[in-house]
């Protein structure tokens, strides 16, 4: 693995942030400063590619990127963009129930706004 993979794959797992490719190059930077834009775009494909990271896409956001491979939902806040994970207990038993067969994979994509937009849109 190259030195420019591993610390893009250091940053992913550091925190449970689901960074953009843009806040992954600036914290890879940090750590690498001769890292270019473009090696951590290709990276990503490639980590994608592999099934080492996932791509979170929903629409009117910029995709991000999740290490966890935990089946799992996406709480996505309407004002902030922040995403937030979450799980529901049996819940792909339960579509393989509705479905009546193995299911490979789900994505769960929820929006909604945040406590923190919530609070700061009351005026709190």
């Amino acid at each position: 693995m190259t030195r420019q993979r591993a610390v893009i794959l250091e940053v992913l797992r550091s925190d449970m942030c689901h960074h953009t490719a843009e806040e992954i190059f600036e914290l890879a930077k940090a750590k690498l400063p001769t890292i270019s834009r473009a090696t951590v775009y290709n990276n990503l494909k490639a980590l994608e590619s592999e099934r080492l990271i996932r791509r979170i896409t929903a629409e009117g956001t910029k995709d991000r990127y999740d290490n966890a491979f935990v089946p799992h939902g996406h709480l996505f806040c309407t004002m902030c963009s922040e995403v937030t994970d979450f799980q529901i207990p049996n819940f792909k038993e339960k579509l393989e129930g509705i479905a009546g067969d193995a299911i490979d994979s789900y994505e769960l994509k929820v929006r909604y706004v945040c406590p923190r937009c919530k609070k700061a849109a009351a005026g709190e």
